[in-house]
C-alpha cells in the first residue's frame, strides 16, 4: 500500500448536458475558460445568466469574446446601464445558454470604441 489517494476522474457528462439546472455552470466555465472579468459571481435568472462587471474595458472584454446585442438605457441619476446580450457557445447537443452582461457608467463617461458602434438603444 503506497498511502497515495487514487484519483478520480470528473465526469464528461455534465459538460454535455442541456439541463437549465446547468446554465450557471456553463457560464462559469466559459468565464474561466476565456478568462472573462466578472465583479461578482454569476447570477441565474429564468431569461439568462446575468453577469456584472466593473467598468467600460472588462464590458468590451465581453463584447470582444462572444459579440451580441449591446443596449444601454438613458441615463439616471447621472449613470447608464450597458448590456450585452449573447450566448454561451454552442454544445454538443446544439443547445447554449443565454447570457446578460452588465456594466454602469456614468453619463458622458468614455465608452470604449469595442461596443459603441455596436449600439442599440
Amino acid at each position: 500500500m503506497s498511502g497515495k489517494p487514487t484519483p478520480i476522474p470528473i465526469p464528461l457528462r455534465l459538460a454535455h448536458a442541456s439541463s437549465s439546472e446547468l446554465a450557471l455552470t456553463a457560464v462559469e466555465a466559459l468565464i474561466g475558460y476565456l478568462n472573462l472579468p466578472t465583479a461578482r459571481p454569476p447570477i441565474e435568472k429564468d431569461d439568462a445568466v446575468h453577469v456584472l462587471v466593473r467598468d467600460g474595458d472588462a464590458f468590451a472584454r465581453w463584447v470582444h469574446a462572444l459579440g451580441g446585442d449591446v443596449h444601454h438605457t438613458d441615463p439616471l441619476g447621472g449613470a447608464v446601464l450597458w448590456t450585452l446580450d449573447t450566448r454561451t457557445p454552442r454544445r454538443a447537443d446544439g443547445s447554449s445558454v443565454e447570457v446578460r452582461v452588465h456594466v454602469a457608467l456614468v453619463a458622458g463617461e468614455f465608452v470604449p470604441a469595442e461596443f459603441r458602434g455596436a449600439v442599440s438603444a
